[in-house]
């Protein structure tokens, strides 16, 4: 599973409210805004990371960028580019803690309680390893 995107998105003034609108032509109904630029690329970074989250996490398929190029461009629009890791908002939304029963031998917990070896430690430290993520 990819958990690293880039997005490009179109930011513009709104003259009535003179608020910043990003709009990401990629992914429908995902619009942000801000009181100024950093505020709405700040909105727009964030929001894409959950939204993307959301679309793995229901099992959505996520669409491919497309080139900002092809899009036609309203006056005064320009085109940024967005990063999210999805890993990262993960960890950031799912930091409860949940049981999950493993079966070993009988033996081996023996040994690793005479040792005081945390078990679940171990367990989150080799998933991590295996699945190449860092915390």
């Amino acid at each position: 599973m990819i958990m690293k995107y880039v997005f490009p998105a179109t930011m513009e003034r709104n003259a009535l409210s003179g608020r910043y609108i990003v709009i990401f032509p990629d992914l429908p109904g995902l619009i942000c805004q801000g009181e100024t630029q950093e505020d709405a690329y700040h909105d727009a970074e964030l929001s894409l990371g959950i939204h993307l989250y959301h679309m793995e996490k229901d099992n959505k398929p996520i669409p491919k960028a497309s080139d900002p190029v092809d899009w036609p461009k309203r006056e005064g629009a320009e085109v940024i580019v967005l990063e999210a890791d999805t890993l990262e908002v993960r960890q950031a939304i799912d930091r409860k803690k949940v049981p999950k029963n493993i079966m070993i031998p009988k033996w081996l917990k023996d040994l690793g309680e005479e040792n005081k070896v945390n078990f679940a430690q171990i367990l989150k430290e080799g998933l991590m390893a295996e699945l190449g993520i860092s915390e």
